[in-house]
């Protein structure tokens, strides 16, 4: 009888050409000490034999269902039809590639009963061989609408939500750039409230072949202008080579310090309930870190000069001038410092230089390489 009961959870998968390897994501879902779900795994036109494996996981656990699409090549598509076709009272997302851990449901429940109506845990990352790619620092799990604004939070696979949410804010979008940072920043925009957990609860593939890895940057926050090319490349050459990193590190953590203290004023900010930690400290240690400072700056044509900019994995463009527009409120020391650098690369004509523009952000998807006139 527990399987034809109303789920209290509906999980949705969308999935395309997984082969027997979707069973090990199945089945994370069917050791979750939370029983009362539905698992709706939703075939973007598979064109192997993935509906095969899924239907036998149903036939051995009806609260597996399988739901098939003509093929959208966007995870969007699946994600909306599972969401037309979910009974629970809450939507957990889990995708063809990740697993959870056991108590996964139980986390993210609790923080969404806590009265939240977003949850978002913690997780791991591995690559393709099971090895640790990366480690989750805690300000990862914090959250704030402005940092939902400026970087990608959350993978789908790590959140669950209140039914109806997701609609009410005209559903899962398709398009270039990040579906996932699109839908977070729509409903932070509607007003709606986050929770987090720090606790490792889902294990994610991070791997070169993944789609968040071959997907193109669209969008670009543009930092400084220079009008002579030939300055351009060298300024870039001058950051990349790391002469620079011992101010431009002391500068993000102050920048980095003040925003987060504005931000824990202004009562928006929001902690993992499992961390008891001091979110400056941790800025410490992430600015502390040996992480390549330049590494995905850009140069690239606008309007007959040459900016360096940063790439962006947002989805709309309306999300990239909002970002570009905040920026130099957060990051007014590191600016401050491009600005300098950018001044003394054309000595002669100080009118060259100009800052970069708050109100708008580049679109394009190449690395653009100007050449010089």
């Amino acid at each position: 009888m527990e399987h034809r009961r109303v789920p209290r959870v509906s999980v949705i998968c969308p999935t395309y050409n997984r082969s027997g390897a979707i069973i090990r994501t199945i089945d994370s879902v069917r050791a979750q000490t939370v029983r009362e779900w539905e698992l709706l795994v939703v075939s973007d036109g598979c064109e192997d034999d993935t509906e095969e494996w899924v239907a036998r996981a149903a036939r051995e656990d009806p609260r597996v269902r399988l739901l098939r699409l003509a093929r959208t090549g966007h995870p969007s598509g699946p994600r909306n039809a599972g969401l037309a076709e979910a009974r629970g009272a809450y939507v957990a997302y889990l995708d063809h590639d990740d697993t959870w851990h056991p108590h996964h449901l139980r986390v993210v429940l609790e923080l969404l009963s806590g009265g939240a109506d977003v949850a978002a845990s913690g997780c791991e990352y591995r690559d393709a061989t099971g090895g640790v790619a990366a480690e989750l620092p805690p300000l990862s799990c914090c959250w704030h609408p402005q940092l939902q604004l400026m970087g990608p939070m959350f993978e789908p696979s790590r959140v669950a939500h209140r039914s109806g949410l997701v609609e009410s804010v005209g559903g899962w979008r398709p398009g270039a750039g990040l579906e996932d940072w699109d839908l977070w920043l729509r409903l932070a925009d509607a007003g709606h409230t986050f929770a987090t957990a720090l606790e490792p609860t889902a294990v994610l593939l991070t791997d070169g072949g993944t789609r968040r890895h071959r997907m193109a940057r669209p969008h670009r926050i543009p930092l400084v202008h220079l009008a002579d090319a030939r300055a351009a490349h060298a300024l870039l050459r001058e950051l990349r080579a790391g002469r620079h990193d011992g101010v431009f590190r002391a500068a993000c953590r102050e920048d980095m310090r003040e925003w987060y203290a504005a931000m824990a004023r202004d009562g928006g900010f929001v902690r993992p309930t499992d961390w008891h930690g001091d979110p400056l400290d941790e800025i410490d240690r992430v600015v502390g870190g040996t992480a390549k400072l330049f590494e995905e700056l850009v140069l690239v044509p606008d309007r007959g000069r040459f900016a360096l900019a940063r790439n962006l994995l947002c989805a709309r463009p309306e999300h990239a001038r909002r970002a570009t527009a905040l920026l130099p409120a957060i990051q007014p020391r590191q600016l401050r410092l491009l600005t300098e650098l950018a001044e003394a690369a054309v000595p002669p004509d100080p009118a060259n230089i100009t800052v970069r523009e708050p109100a708008r952000a580049l679109r394009g998807t190449g690395h653009a390489r100007p050449r010089a006139g």
